[in-house]
Parts: C-alpha cells; sequence; structure tokens
C-alpha cells in the first residue's frame, strides 16, 4: 500500500510538472490575431525542398555564412508555401533565410552576390505571435498559431490562405506568424 502512494505522488509530481513545463512555453495561452501592414523585408535565403522539422539546418547555413561577411542578423524569416496536411513531407516547399537589417544594407551591397535575395512587398496580413522559449517553440507554435488563422479566415469570410511567413525575432525573443490576406 505504501509503495502505491509513491508511486502515486512521484506521478502527480512529473504531471505537474509537464503542466508547468508546457504553461511556461506557451502552450496554454491564447493567440491573438490581429490584421495589419508589414514589410516591406529585404531577405537572404536558401530555397529548401523537404519536411518543415528540417529547415533548422538551412536557416543556419545563412546565418553562419552572413555572419562570416560581416553580417550579425537578429532575424529570421521562413516562407512556407504549403500545407503540411495536404502535401507530402519531402515535397514540402520553402525559403529560409534572415531579414538584412537596414544598418547592413551597405556591407550586403557588397556580398549579395553570393545568396538568393528578394523582397517581401508591403501588405495586409494576418498576425499572431508566439514566444520563443527554446527550440520546442518551433514546434508548439505553428500547432498552436496556425489552426488560429484558419478559423479567423473562415469567420473574416477570407479566401484560404496557404502562404505562410514567420519571422524568428531573436533579441524580443518570439516568434512572428503572418498570412496575406486573401479575400
Amino acid at each position: 500500500m505504501k509503495i502505491l502512494k509513491i508511486i502515486g505522488l512521484v506521478l502527480a509530481v512529473l504531471l505537474v510538472m509537464v503542466v508547468l513545463f508546457l504553461a511556461y512555453m506557451g502552450f496554454f495561452s491564447s493567440i491573438k490575431i490581429v490584421e495589419k501592414e508589414t514589410g516591406p523585408y529585404t531577405i537572404a535565403y536558401e530555397s529548401f525542398v523537404g519536411p518543415y522539422a528540417e529547415t533548422g539546418k538551412v536557416f543556419n547555413r545563412v546565418y553562419e555564412s552572413l555572419q562570416k561577411d560581416g553580417i550579425e542578423t537578429k532575424r529570421g524569416l521562413g516562407i512556407y508555401y504549403d500545407d503540411p496536411s495536404k502535401v507530402d513531407a519531402d515535397k514540402l516547399r520553402s525559403e529560409c533565410g534572415v531579414i538584412i537589417a537596414k544598418k547592413d544594407r551597405a556591407v550586403f551591397e557588397e556580398v549579395k552576390d553570393k545568396y538568393k535575395t528578394k523582397i517581401i512587398e508591403n501588405a495586409n496580413r494576418m498576425i499572431a505571435e508566439f514566444p520563443k522559449k527554446n527550440v520546442l517553440s518551433y514546434m508548439i507554435g505553428p500547432m498552436k498559431v496556425y489552426p488560429q488563422f484558419a478559423k479567423y479566415m473562415k469567420k473574416m469570410n477570407y479566401n484560404e490562405s496557404v502562404l505562410g511567413f514567420e519571422i524568428y525575432d531573436e533579441e524580443q525573443k518570439k516568434i512572428i506568424f503572418m498570412m496575406d490576406i486573401n479575400q
């Protein structure tokens, strides 16, 4: 009987620890969606086809290359073209890169031929933020935000949008999720 109490206590403590960790990660937080104009963003990036969970290495490659060229960037930007619930993981298309800050544009002009670049134009977008606590935030954030975007689009009678943008803001420790508004 005593062993059952100890096992029960250990399980209860573990459960509380898991719940507290999930709360810390933002798992239970509500997602607030706003509409606003964002952009333009100048990005240096690499294209990637494959599971979105494998894009981290691509981002790291771009970050490291830019650092070697003297550009210290604090904001990554991912463009995700496909809905992973409708497209096979090995066929998911994305572009993984960084936002070139205004202060770095002169230096970037000297090395930009080494990179794919594009400008994401100013547009009205749905925006939601999620805290970046650790690497798990990159998995929990999309699980929380994209279903809310889908509900919001339905509520507002917007056409379904698949193209998603994610800004990984290292200074402010947050992920900013964005989707263009298709009316």
